[in-house]
């Protein structure tokens, strides 16, 4: 099994996630590199992502792995046959299922914001309960590991997986608190058991 970290970016980040499996796919049978299928009347490539990230977020921490034989250089051939928002930028290769869906467990953004903010203030709070689009109250503290603002650009660390919080519904959270905006947000780092 080959565990691969690649971009979404110049584009992608406006591709869905079935999208973006769909470019991966197509990219590795433009390289010559042979996926192993599902068995059944409809065998699927066995290719395996990250959690979705929401449409317009960039990101330099996207995870992928797929199971194949393959035996050379896969960042360069992944890279030659790839668009140009879906670069691969590590690889390895490994015996174990990562499953990044369920062992990453959290994610850095940054994103760049058009006013002053004391992340202090707001992080000394012991619980932020905020309304989902179900209806449900949520306390979203304990999804919340880091925030920090410098350079008129905002640093937070987040949930993932079963602790999920969306960067781009965090940003709403904090416009609402601070009256700033959120602009260009990018996943920066995923950490996980799998992680590299």
């Amino acid at each position: 099994m080959i565990l691969f970290r690649h971009t979404k970016t110049d584009g992608a980040e406006y591709l869905s996630h079935l999208d973006l499996l769909r470019h991966i796919d197509r990219t590795l049978k433009r390289a010559g590199i042979t996926v192993k299928t599902s068995g059944g009347f409809h065998p699927h490539p066995k290719i395996f992502m990250n959690n979705p990230l929401g449409l317009g977020i960039k990101s330099v921490a996207e995870y992928c792995a797929i199971e194949t034989d393959f035996g050379g250089d896969f960042k360069k051939a992944f890279n030659e046959n790839s668009p140009n928002g879906v670069k691969c930028l590590d690889f390895k290769t490994s015996e174990e299922d990562p499953n990044f869906a369920h062992t990453i467990e959290r994610c850095g953004y940054s994103a760049e914001w058009d006013a002053p903010f004391d992340t202090e203030k707001f992080l000394t709070r012991n619980r932020i309960i905020v309304t989902d689009k179900r209806g449900r109250t949520v306390d979203i503290r304990p999804r919340i590991y880091s925030l920090e603002f410098k350079n008129d650009t905002l640093l937070f660390t987040l949930g993932c997986g079963e602790n999920n919080l969306r960067p781009d519904l965090f940003c709403e959270i904090l416009q609402h608190e601070s009256g700033g905006k959120a602009s260009n947000i990018t996943k920066i780092s995923a950490h996980g058991k799998h992680t590299f």
